[in-house]
């Protein structure tokens, strides 16, 4: 059997400082607290919100602006709820899914989440069946 390599000490390369650095650009940034906010229990999805035109300009919701620097951010977050749900506690669970979120798959100090409910939705009763 041929003798392998042993492994030798650590090198600056293999160190996760001397790898390079990950550039995380605002606009995915913007993505993962859209994503955070839609995954929120009373919070209208995008298609849901408004209407199609509206959809193509970029004006669905949730709409998300970040202002991220030296690894922190600060998020205003615009959502649509569904109609009865409690606006207090609605807008604290958009605040900690959207930071949790941020932190988790972005690695960033959330320094701030401010969430504004826009609009309200009554959810549309399903259709009833007539018996014949």
């Amino acid at each position: 059997m041929a003798d392998r390599p042993v492994a030798g000490p650590a090198s600056a390369d293999d160190e996760p400082g001397g790898r390079g650095r990950l550039v995380i650009e605002d606009r995915a940034v913007q993505r993962i607290a859209e994503a955070a906010a839609t995954r929120v229990v009373g919070v209208v999805p995008a298609a849901q919100s408004v209407g199609a035109l509206s959809s193509a300009l970029g004006r669905a919701y949730p709409r998300v602006d970040c202002d991220v620097a030296a690894g922190r951010v600060r998020a205003d977050v615009e959502i649509v709820a569904l109609w009865p749900t409690p606006a207090a506690h609605l807008g604290e669970q958009v605040r900690d899914a959207v930071t949790d979120q941020l932190h988790r798959l972005a690695g960033l100090q959330v320094d701030a989440v401010d969430v504004t409910i826009a609009d309200l939705v009554r959810v549309a009763a399903p259709a009833r069946r007539r018996v014949r």
